[in-house]
């Protein structure tokens, strides 16, 4: 399997893990009941790792597309493994720092995470563009 594979394994994983982690240490107050009433209540590390389980959430999504692009654009794989893992490595910090609450650097590390994302896709564009240029009309 390719490293970029698990990668997006780890990424579709990190909501669930984060919001696992401030309902877990909520012990017996936690509702599954009304889990989302719950969340929304919370304060401090907790409210922080909801609502870093939702920025997660929204930033699936763009690589999980970039991913698959470069997949389908061929890009060399060694690069795409190597962009992934740093991504993830960001994202990660990116938790850590969320439950810090450090919010100028949470929000550099965020910008450093989308611009891989941006540079895959460029990267697929062009591999692309490679294969079928556009005709002119």
């Amino acid at each position: 399997m390719s490293i970029a594979v698990i990668c997006l394994v780890i990424a579709i994983m990190l909501p669930a893990l984060t919001n696992i982690v401030g309902k877990v240490s909520a012990g017996k107050g936690y509702d599954n009941n009304s889990p989302r009433i719950w969340l929304e209540k919370q304060t401090g590390w907790r409210q922080r790792a909801y609502w870093a389980h939702n920025n997660h959430l929204e930033a699936v999504a763009p690589f999980a597309a970039a991913v698959i692009l470069c997949f389908v654009a061929g890009v060399d794989r060694a690069w795409l493994d190597q962009w992934a893992m740093i991504y993830i490595a960001l994202r990660l910090v990116y938790t850590a720092i969320y439950l810090a609450n450090i919010g100028p650097l949470r929000t550099l590390v965020w910008i450093g995470a989308m611009g891989i994302v941006v540079w895959m896709m460029i990267k697929a564009g062009t591999a692309l563009a490679m294969v079928a240029p556009a005709v002119a009309g």
